[in-house]
């Protein structure tokens, strides 16, 4: 039974070997020499031309937060500056608009939201900018929490318009944090290129929460250096959840790597909160599982023939002891005679 198992172990372990072998190969044969980004195509993207006009409008916030606002009834105001990086004047238009399609009424700050002035179209000269001043109107008796809308700025080109969101925090015996973790996942085996991982967050508070999801991955028998495969940052609105994952991300290759998965959150009390998930991880390609189930076939099929063979020789042997004894005992009798 030992020259079986070890006969089984050291067949298993010239697999595994040559799987490893090949999954390292294809790894270094794919990664870029000197790229640090984690991609393994080496060919150079195709560079997109810019459309025209493209950077002629500009704006330097992407959100004017109001900050946290515990007097209600007033006006509050705030100034987005806007450029035009191109020789020519253009012409811009201004309008509010709701953060995002099917919003809840009860989150939108649409009808606060006001242009100092009550003007929403603009020329500005060419490497020209203007300051466009922003109020927003907060009506008294609102319920606490995190209220939204967004501004568009367009020069007429639907393709490249600028949105800039409109955050308000009304904090008052209402506004409370909720943020909470419900689950996460790093895949161990992958049967590709890419590593899978997935987070799932539900804010249960009325204050919208800034959620910094990032997801990095190294090799575990390679250098120690830490490459990026993900890092965005969220608004989780009250009372939603919010899904996240790697999926579409750029692959990683064949191999062993270590992935480690961080979530940045305030939770219910307040705190700000980072959790974090890491683990070893293998990516096979899927014809592998085609090698180990032949491999583990053949195993079985060799330590049952071993097994058969050494049973027909220990019955052989039996025969034989069997045979021996009879033919002493028949000596025997005739001896006695």
């Amino acid at each position: 039974m030992k020259k079986t198992y070890w006969l089984g172990l050291a067949f298993g372990v010239v697999i595994g070997v040559s799987m490893g072998l090949t999954a390292f190969a294809e790894e270094a044969k794919t990664n870029c020499i000197g790229d640090e980004s984690g991609k393994t195509n080496c060919v150079s993207p195709a560079i997109e031309e810019e459309p025209i006009g493209a950077a002629n409008l500009a704006v330097d916030v992407d959100e004017i937060s109001f900050g946290r606002i515990t007097e209600l009834g007033r006006r509050y105001s705030k100034t987005i500056t806007i450029r035009n990086n191109s020789s020519e004047k253009i012409t811009i238009n201004v309008e509010k608009v709701a953060y995002e399609e099917g919003i809840d009424e009860s989150l939108s700050a649409l009808d606060w939201v006001a242009f100092v002035g009550g003007k929403r179209k603009f020329e500005i000269r060419g490497k020209d900018k203007l300051q466009l001043g922003v109020r927003l109107i907060v009506p008294s008796g609102v319920v606490g929490g995190t209220y939204y809308a967004k501004i568009k700025i367009s020069d007429g080109n639907e393709d490249l318009d600028k949105y800039v969101t409109v955050r308000a925090d009304i904090v008052t015996e209402d506004y409370r944090y909720g943020g909470e973790i419900i689950g996460q996942s790093i895949s161990f085996v992958n049967l590709s290129k890419k590593v899978s991982t997935r987070a799932l967050l539900k804010n249960n508070g009325t204050a919208g929460i800034k959620v910094k999801y990032t997801v990095n991955y190294k090799n575990a028998f390679g250098l120690p250096e830490w490459k990026s495969l993900k890092e965005e940052n969220i608004e989780l609105l009250p009372g939603r959840e919010l899904d996240l994952s790697v999926e579409g991300k750029d692959e990683v290759g064949y191999g062993f790597f270590t992935v480690e998965q961080k979530i940045s959150y305030i939770d219910a009390e307040g705190q700000a909160k980072e959790a974090i998930l890491s683990h070893a991880v293998i990516n096979l390609p899927w014809w592998s599982l085609m090698i180990m189930g032949g491999a583990l076939v053949l195993t079985i099929v060799l330590v049952i023939v071993v097994k058969r063979h050494r049973y027909k020789v220990e019955e052989a042997k039996k025969k034989d002891r069997t045979k021996k004894s009879k033919r002493k005992l028949f000596v025997e009798v005739v001896e006695d005679d």
